[in-house]
């Protein structure tokens, strides 16, 4: 990731206390072949999904910004039915695996910490 403010964010020196706390040591590296062995690989996982988020914002999101804008969410019978364009978007994101990002791996998500969550 190229973004500056993104990157002080994640070299923070606290950043590696945060890690460390959600991770409770690690100890999930034994059971999932996803989760980091330690704060070097943690933080390795967390530069690759920002590196996915952004394709998936510059070439998926940004594209349909404006028909969602104009298209909007209508309710129908009840229901929220959202705009093409936002569908396309939660569906990008969920076949990325980055909507449970902050969620414990055991309900499959990827244990990440607010820190790259909120970014």
């Amino acid at each position: 990731n190229d973004n500056k403010d993104l990157q002080f964010h994640l070299e923070h020196p606290l950043m590696k206390k945060i890690v460390d706390l959600k991770e409770q040591n690690y100890a999930d590296a034994e059971k999932y072949d996803y989760a980091p062995a330690d704060f070097e690989d943690a933080l390795d996982s967390y530069h690759k999904v920002l590196e996915i988020v952004g394709d998936i914002c510059g070439n998926t999101i940004a594209e349909n910004a404006e028909s969602v804008d104009q298209e909007g969410p209508k309710v129908i019978d009840g229901h929220v039915e959202y705009a093409r364009g936002t569908a396309e978007n939660h569906k990008a994101l969920t076949d990325a695996g980055l909507v449970g990002m902050s969620l414990p791996r055991k309900y499959a998500g990827l244990n990440f910490s607010m820190v790259p969550y909120v970014m």
